[in-house]
């Protein structure tokens, strides 16, 4: 998206930097940006769309015109809080971040709604975006022929399956929320034994948590698939991994219970 609408972004983060230290909010519509004001009570950590730059859209039913909303984070960070992931949720539009500090601004990130899934090998980690959770969910998303035709593996055993994205702050597991226990069983996955696991399966491990906080793939020929922070996410010997996995799920679909 960057690459079809440079000068909009390009006027996006020239905005930012104008309304900096404060956050800057508008749309891109029609491949133009158009700014807005930002109302919310604390917009130095938060942002309310001006409704005189929205509600027109709304009421011309012309929001499938607008190609991203865009936000800056000044000081950081370069990826979503979960009330980001919430509002491109609700909205079902692509979402920008232009991440900005005293002397810098940084490369814009989108994400959601019509954003091309990039790659699942190689693709670097970024939190709510392209982290372990959403390389599960992108598997899940591509299937079986698209990720044969990547080269990922030539043995998963499902077609393209829409599992639910689920907002989340950084380091959930330092408190309250349980993002892989909390949701897997509703979503239609069941606890699997670990000698009858098979390609398509999930498993999940503790990292320096209480929690299970990191989940990958078993992908075929002993390998698995996963993405850990600050690496390419990347296949490796499944041996070790299934080793330190505390649980293997498996995806059957949700019940009507």
């Amino acid at each position: 998206m960057i690459d079809r609408f440079p000068e909009a972004f390009a006027a996006a983060a020239a905005h930012a930097r104008a309304e900096y230290p404060k956050e800057s909010c508008g749309l891109i519509v029609a491949g133009v940006y158009q700014p807005a004001a930002n109302l919310a009570d604390d917009p130095m950590n938060d942002f309310v769309l001006d409704p005189a730059v929205i509600n027109p859209l709304l009421f011309a039913g012309a929001m499938r015109t607008v190609d991203a909303i865009v936000h800056s984070h000044p000081g950081g960070p370069h990826w979503p809080s979960k009330a980001d992931m919430e509002g491109q949720i609700q909205t079902d539009l692509p979402w920008a971040i232009i991440p900005l500090d005293e002397d810098r601004t940084y490369k814009p990130l989108v994400w959601g709604a019509s954003t091309p899934i990039p790659p699942m090998i190689g693709r670097e980690f970024v939190h709510g975006v392209t982290d372990c959770y959403s390389l599960i969910r992108d598997c899940f998303r591509l299937g079986a022929d698209a990720l044969a035709a990547q080269g990922v593996t030539n043995a998963w055993p499902f077609i393209p399956i829409e599992l639910e994205e689920i907002p989340r702050e950084d380091s959930w597991w330092a408190g309250d929320a349980d993002l892989y226990s909390g949701n897997f069983a509703r979503m239609g996955f069941v606890v699997v034994k670990m000698p009858d696991v098979r390609p398509g399966d999930v498993f999940l491990t503790k990292i320096r948590s209480e929690k299970f906080n990191h989940g990958g793939l078993l992908v075929g020929n002993d390998l698995i698939l996963h993405h850990l922070p600050a690496r390419l996410s990347r296949r490796e010997p499944a041996g070790l991994w299934g080793r330190q996995a505390g649980l293997w799920i498996r995806y059957e679909g949700p019940t009507d219970a």
